[in-house]
């Protein structure tokens, strides 16, 4: 097996070196080749590439492995459940407590259904998967009202396919099965491309009417949204970055917003000092009325501290909370605005839709996408490019009358009889 870097321009502009492969197929005897992404970029990374081949092709040998190749220290009658219990076991120490709660419950589909018949890793097939998804697509989640089976969704299940395709391939590299049976499997169903489409804007006027129905007497328990709808259609920010904001970054005097700290959630809140990607720590700037917001949020909760006194719990220093000073869990928030939009009668606006929102107002604003992109804290230009895409095709389609205007002088030459168009 030899390996050799190569570099790829992608779609977002960017270019990555990835090493390319090539091996001899232990079956068919004819050279193939595999191409594996190093996460490097092309500029002053070309060494630390090159570095990465031999770690590669130790990594991938087992491609170069006849059928029958065995590996006599591996366990070949373990069991699915139990290997994949040993799996997300080796990933604990490896990834954020976040992602491993997001590996574990999606494990957690896996182990329910093989967990009854429990056959040996090397025994599961490509139908035994199959019927597995299928199964998730038909049944896979219990609804918390009615206790009745629902659909999993399709992006849902094809997490699960992640997990399962990352559990075999690692047992590849134990030497336990040959072949990754998840491979020849799909989930059918909705591309991930296709979501894209569901990108959905407020416009000016709804948000006013918005803030006025949060902030509305009839409507007290969803006063709390007000500031935080604020963050998030005016800063675009996310809902671990607004959940996440410390008074610390915020720059009163120097009027500036840095984002560096986060709160996520899968199955408990975890605070963190770092954001979803590099790109998402950034500093804002701190404009007069979102000044105002953040200060009367100061406001109410120096009196709540006061209130509390020696109980009072908010030692971070978060700006976000209870009023007695206890963090929000992020999902709260979530379903609380996912209640508070219902009753708005615009269900489909979720918080994170917010974002959308804000791309949309700095797009008719004029700025260009370098500018959105970094005050969203998009890591890729794509992502940017696709919601001016996106708005761009809604506004297009919203201004007919302008069309109307400029098509306006040919009007006579399509003139009725009786001088109507």
């Amino acid at each position: 097996m030899t390996g050799t870097v190569i570099s790829k321009n992608l779609n977002s502009g960017n270019s990555y070196f990835y090493i390319k492969l090539s091996y001899q197929d232990p079956v068919t005897g004819a050279r193939k080749q595999k191409l594996l992404g190093t996460g490097l970029t092309v500029k002053g990374n070309k060494r630390k590439a090159e570095a990465l081949i031999p770690e590669f092709c130790e990594k991938y040998s087992y491609l170069e492995n006849s059928p029958d190749a065995i590996c006599l220290d591996a366990d070949h009658d373990v069991t699915l459940c139990a290997y994949t219990k040993e799996w997300l076991l080796s990933k604990k120490s490896e990834i954020a407590t976040s992602t491993y709660d997001s590996y574990e419950y999606r494990a957690k589909h896996i182990l329910e259904y093989f967990g009854g018949v429990n056959p040996k890793l090397c025994d599961v097939t490509p139908r035994m998967i199959d019927r597995f998804f299928r199964k998730l697509r038909s049944s896979g989640k219990t609804n918390q009202k009615t206790g009745e089976k629902e659909a999993l969704s399709v992006r849902s299940v094809r997490t699960v396919k992640s997990i399962l395709n990352a559990v075999y391939d690692q047992a590849i590299v134990d030497g336990i099965v040959n072949t990754n049976p998840v491979c020849s499997v799909s989930v059918k169903g909705k591309r991930n491309k296709d979501y894209s489409d569901e990108m959905i804007f407020l416009a000016e006027d709804e948000i006013q009417k918005l803030f006025e129905f949060l902030s509305s007497q009839e409507h007290p328990e969803f006063h709390r949204l007000v500031p935080i709808a604020f963050m998030g259609i005016y800063y675009g920010l996310r809902r671990s970055e607004i959940i996440g904001l410390k008074w610390s970054a915020i720059d009163f005097e120097k009027n500036l917003l840095h984002i560096r700290h986060t709160v996520v959630r899968v199955k408990t809140a975890e605070a963190k000092d770092s954001t979803k990607t590099a790109s998402s720590k950034r500093s804002l700037s701190l404009f007069a009325t979102a000044k105002s917001c953040l200060k009367s949020v100061k406001k109410e909760q120096d009196k709540y501290k006061a209130y509390f006194g020696n109980t009072y719990q908010n030692k971070a220093g978060y700006v976000f909370t209870w009023e007695d000073g206890r963090l929000y869990d992020p999902d709260y928030i979530s379903k609380l605005f996912g209640k508070a939009t219902e009753t708005f009668g615009r269900p489909e606006i979720t918080l994170h839709k917010l974002r959308h929102t804000c791309a949309s107002l700095l797009i008719e604003k004029g700025w260009d996408p370098k500018s959105v992109q970094y005050w969203l804290g998009h890591s890729d230009i794509q992502t940017t490019l696709n919601i001016y895409a996106h708005y761009n095709r809604q506004k297009m389609n919203r201004d007919s009358a302008d069309l109307e205007e400029m098509a306006g002088g040919c009007a006579s030459l399509f003139l009725n009889n009786d001088g109507t168009l």
